[in-house]
């Protein structure tokens, strides 16, 4: 009986976790190419930066998420932030 209880435990999330949706992630592109046009990073600090930016929307790109440009575009971070 015990272990058909541990079974279920294993089965069910637990009610406090969180979850991170692709949605999410497009808008951390998003911050990440708004904030560089703005100047927020050093220069030495742009191929961090930039390698997180790549692997994201790469990521985004192979779960179409992302179209196949290689970026969303400063208009795209516009017009989803005021379609909101």
């Amino acid at each position: 009986m015990s272990e058909q209880a541990t079974q279920q435990e294993q089965a069910t999330p637990p009610e406090n976790t969180v979850q991170l949706q692709l949605s999410d992630l497009v808008m951390c592109a998003q911050a990440i190419q708004l904030a560089s046009q703005r100047g927020a990073f050093r220069a030495e600090e742009f191929t961090q930066i930039g390698g997180v930016f790549d692997r994201i929307t790469t990521f985004l790109q192979s779960s179409g998420a992302l179209g196949s440009s290689s970026a969303p575009t400063s208009d795209e971070t516009v017009a989803s932030t005021t379609a909101e």
